[in-house]
């Protein structure tokens, strides 16, 4: 009969009710060294009845692997963008054979350097970041990783040396502006996610994450492009809360000469515009138009439509792993940085304004 025990079962345990030695027990679970079939079938249903779990950390750090991967995010999953690169990553690791441990730090530098503190306390092979940090990060420099190897996914710290995969924001931001310069409008409105603020505001924050920063960069430049004066932009940095940035939306509304298309830096701040737009009964796509970065689901199948700046999230965290596991197993790789293209997506969120209406 097998003895159940109050404490966690141990490899002595197995060993004891197998009525074999502790060595002839790691062998047997273990699958090496000279041990007969019937010895390993014993020692092993005496180990599932018990419910013994080997330390799969201390094996593998014996053998000088742990088969996982740390994951650092940034933001809540409840965004789309980051739920999707999220599961892309994990399911190109478990391809590769690896497990991820995931950690997220809502965009506090703090508890990021913390976060990886923590991720190398478990003997992680190597780290997927994304930085909240818009400058200079000590904790992520080699130094401090103890040798294990570091890419950056979505956002960029060029100052670092290791490999980056993010994807070209700016020109789809850019192509998105001169699209809707296109269709008539000329009174363009910005919201602009802002990490380190509080509330909003209409001048522009001295430092962007990099991702941020190229999708402002590129509405900027389109507008200029396009001949729109300054007087006529309304830029709204805001605090990634909807207090916030609903505020934002409704200042940009309530003014004399109301932008006629608002352009959003990501899902979140266009759910705000969409808030307030209904709130006051204005029907996006005629009375107020609306543009954003990221294609999510509902975007598409919402009427009308939104249209998009679409990233190729999948493929970002495809490549992520892919970079950090093959210097993980062959050391020395020389750092990339690459920067996938956008895909601009025109719906119908956009009015037409050269169109004339009815009985005009």
């Amino acid at each position: 009969m097998v003895e159940r025990r109050s404490h966690a079962p141990t490899i002595v345990d197995v060993a004891d009710q197998a009525g074999v030695s502790r060595a002839t027990a790691s062998r047997a679970l273990s699958g090496y060294g000279r041990t007969s079939a019937a010895t390993v079938e014993r020692v092993r249903r005496i180990a599932d009845e018990i419910g013994y779990r080997p330390n799969e950390l201390a094996r593998a750090m014996r053998a000088g692997s742990t088969g996982t991967i740390g994951l650092v995010v940034i933001a809540d999953f409840t965004n789309a963008f980051f739920d999707r690169a999220t599961k892309s990553i994990v399911d190109a690791a478990r391809k590769r054979g690896y497990q991820v441990l995931i950690t997220n730090t809502d965009e506090d530098p703090d508890v990021e350097r913390g976060a990886i503190e923590t991720l190398l306390d478990k003997q992680v092979d190597g780290l997927i970041v994304f930085p909240s940090a818009t400058g200079h990060s000590q904790h992520l420099e080699a130094g401090n990783l103890g040798g294990r190897p570091l890419v950056l996914a979505d956002r960029r710290l060029d100052d670092l040396g290791v490999t980056m995969v993010s994807t070209d924001d700016y020109s789809g931001t850019r192509e998105a502006v001169r699209n809707a310069v296109g269709l008539g409008h000329t009174r363009l409105g910005f919201l602009i996610t802002a990490a380190n603020i509080t509330g909003h505001t209409t001048a522009r924050p001295l430092a962007l994450i990099s991702s941020v920063r190229d999708r402002t960069d590129g509405y900027a430049a389109g507008a200029a492009e396009a001949g729109i004066p300054p007087e006529d932009q309304v830029w709204h940095f805001s605090e990634d809360v909807p207090d916030s940035s609903e505020a934002a939306v409704a200042e940009m509304l309530d003014l004399a000469s109301p932008p006629t298309v608002i352009f959003t830096s990501n899902n979140d701040m266009a759910l705000s515009v969409l808030k307030v737009a209904g709130s006051r009964g204005l029907a996006i796509g005629r009375e107020v138009s609306l543009v954003t970065v990221d294609d999510s689901p509902w975007a598409a199948y919402m009427v009308p439509g939104i249209t998009v700046v679409a990233r190729p999230v999948e493929q970002l965290g495809e490549l992520a792993v892919e970079r950090l596991v093959a210097e993980i197993e062959s050391p020395g790789q020389a750092a990339q940085d690459i920067q996938l293209p956008t895909q601009f997506i025109p719906r119908a969120s956009v009015a037409d304004l050269r169109t004339p209406a009815p009985g005009q």
